[in-house]
């Protein structure tokens, strides 16, 4: 397995698709209630400008197994130091070191942009997640308890934090 990451661009479309789509089916560790048109991708590139975001390509298979990135926290300027982070990793990839690659590539370059600040907005149900922030430093900042309803379960919002 040699995993490189290259600049999120139009050509990663179909794969980052596949591997979020996956996450949106098959669990509450993505919003959406249901599989989202590739049109969605045009829309994600534009949220993204200004911030670096990574599709993750396993060079062995020539294909897309996940991707990770950064975005405004809030569009006002009070909240420029802080960005949000998020990381969609095929399953058959997690547990391999890919997420650990993804924070510190994504911690790298948040102070190269000064961003003091990173937020992780993960489900309630998603204790892998949970677990793995802990383990790199985040903090619980707070929970919203039982805001979301997906796959006929109620699940809630955590918040995480942590200061670079």
């Amino acid at each position: 397995m040699n995993i490189v990451f290259e600049k999120m661009n139009e050509k990663h479309k179909k794969g980052i698709m596949t591997v979020f789509n996956y996450y949106v089916e098959n669990s509450t560790s993505a919003f959406p209630s249901e599989a989202l048109p590739d049109q969605f991708y045009a829309m994600l590139l534009k949220k993204l400008e200004g911030y670096p975001a990574y599709a993750l390509i396993d060079t062995d298979k020539d294909t897309v197994v996940g991707f990770c990135k950064l975005s405004a926290y809030n569009t006002c300027p009070t909240f420029v130091k802080t960005a949000c982070l998020t990381y969609f990793i095929a399953p058959e990839y997690t547990g391999k070191g890919l997420g650990s690659n993804c924070l510190s590539k994504l911690e790298c370059d948040a102070k190269q942009m000064n961003i003091e600040h990173l937020i992780s907005e993960i489900s309630s149900e998603n204790s892998g997640s949970i677990s793995f922030h802990k383990n790199h430093g985040f903090t619980v900042a707070g929970e919203l308890h039982n805001v979301g309803e997906k796959l006929n379960r109620k699940f809630g919002i955590v918040y995480m934090e942590k200061s670079i």
